[in-house]
């Protein structure tokens, strides 16, 4: 365990953070570190690519560096929880293993993946997982839930309870390579580069979205922030009218649909003040940046107001995409 208020120099976000007390998992043998925690505060805490932190955490910090990948007798692919996500579709690429090529270049470890069911492109991290093993707060034991035992929706998942500490992810990924393409962008982006659909490659198709999402998505280490910084609202059809957000909206199942959070953030941003220390990315409006010396209630004040603005014009809720954690 680290000394009281560690400096915690490393996330996406750039705002200085401390904590109380930090505890780093390497191997199984440092889940004793853990039993004490039950009545403290503690908080799991990846590469902080989908989390804005207060300046201080009254409580403990746990990472997990587990980073090994082997494969199971029966073919499942097991990756320790603290493995970049880059280095995992580079495992899948070079051993022929499909279904995440639409996932290239999300940021973050294997072992946030599940939490908030990643996904891109048409695809969700959900629909190759297995099973996520874990170690259970609440029993103080190690477990492995099943992929329907976690409980995957849109960017969601049991793991959001906290009673949970992945430590490895198993995945079931396809043997056959059966590209999603569904997606609008994606399929404009190939046949703009006149890349042929049938003969496209796994290495292509995810080189396809690593340049699509270069040309909207900065890099967390060069500009620092968390991605998408509110959800895409999903609304019952009849409540709004058929001409609302047109061309900015996608239809779902039963009689919903999904409106676009970038669009609606671009039709209130003149009626917000924006402090000089954040932005939102020249290249995607859901992007917001940290331009230097952002603190954490310039972020919640601004967040608040873009939610109040929005629903005042248009009456719907945006919900925050990253997690925030503080007051």
């Amino acid at each position: 365990m680290s000394n009281p208020n560690q400096l915690l120099v490393k996330n996406a976000f750039n705002l200085a953070v401390t904590t109380k007390n930090f505890i780093s998992i390497s191997s199984l043998e440092d889940i004793p570190k853990l039993h004490h925690l039950q009545a403290d505060e503690f908080l799991v805490l990846g590469s902080a690519t989908n989390i804005i932190l207060d300046e201080y955490f009254p409580g403990t910090l746990i990472q997990v560096l587990m980073n090994d990948i082997f494969l199971e007798t029966d073919g499942i692919l097991s990756v320790g929880a603290g493995l970049h996500w880059h280095e995992l579709i580079e495992h899948t690429l070079a051993h022929d293993l499909y279904g995440i090529e639409n996932l290239t270049l999300i940021p973050g470890l294997v072992g946030a993946s599940p939490v908030q069911n990643i996904g891109a492109y048409g695809v969700e991290v959900s629909s190759v997982i297995h099973s996520v093993t874990c170690y259970n707060f609440a029993t103080k034991k190690i477990e492995t839930l099943s992929n329907e035992a976690c409980n995957f929706s849109y960017r969601d998942s049991i793991f959001k309870s906290k009673d949970f500490l992945i430590l490895s992810v198993q995945f079931n990924f396809q043997e056959v390579f059966a590209p999603n393409l569904s997606y609008p962008s994606l399929a404009q982006f190939l046949k703009e580069h006149q890349l042929d659909r049938d003969a496209l490659s796994p290495r292509v198709l995810s080189e396809s979205i690593q340049a699509i999402r270069e040309s909207k998505l900065p890099a967390p280490d060069e500009i620092p922030n968390v991605g998408s910084i509110f959800k895409n609202p999903i609304v019952e059809t009849e409540t709004i009218p058929a001409d609302f957000l047109a061309d900015h909206r996608w239809l779902m199942p039963d009689g919903q649909t999904k409106l676009s959070a970038a669009r609606l953030v671009e039709l209130v941003l003149d009626s917000v003040e924006i402090p000089p220390s954040l932005g939102f990315y020249e290249k995607h409006s859901l992007v917001l940046i940290n331009k230097g010396g952002a603190v954490f209630s310039d972020v919640t004040k601004l967040l608040k107001e873009i939610q109040r603005q929005v629903h005042f014009l248009h009456g719907i809720q945006l919900r925050v995409e990253p997690e925030i954690m503080g007051s």
